[in-house]
């Protein structure tokens, strides 16, 4: 979440390693919410990635996710673990305005690519 679905601008996609380290304030607290969805779903924190480690291995992530460049390709569909994860959030009672954002601008470029692909069809 904190990297895969971030890389989902309003308008363009950006590597993973941008949507992690271009603006930290705003990935770590998504990070830990995740980390702490998990936990409520029975993960144990020794399981899950530290975030320096996962912060770490963004460095050298320089292409956006296989969702973010599907959807700037022009994908109708594309996998959403971001709304499963605030759905299942939903589930448990927390909610991240962050998350709720990410999943807003997928639905967008969805509804946008779809929109043309009707205008051509």
């Amino acid at each position: 979440m904190t990297g895969n679905y971030r890389c989902v601008r309003d308008e363009t996609v950006q590597p993973i390693q941008q949507a992690v380290h271009s603006d930290l304030e705003e990935s770590l607290p998504v990070y830990e919410w995740v980390v702490n969805l998990c936990h409520l779903l029975g993960a144990s924190l020794d399981n899950i990635v530290p975030i320096d480690k996962y912060a770490s291995a963004a460095m050298g992530l320089l292409k956006p996710s296989s969702a973010a460049r599907a959807l700037a390709a022009g994908a109708e569909q594309v996998e959403r673990i971001d709304l499963l994860i605030k759905l299942v959030a939903a589930q448990k009672g927390i909610q991240s305005d962050s998350v709720d954002a990410t999943v807003a601008r997928v639905d967008a470029w969805l509804a946008r690519n779809r929109e043309a692909a009707d205008t051509q069809g």
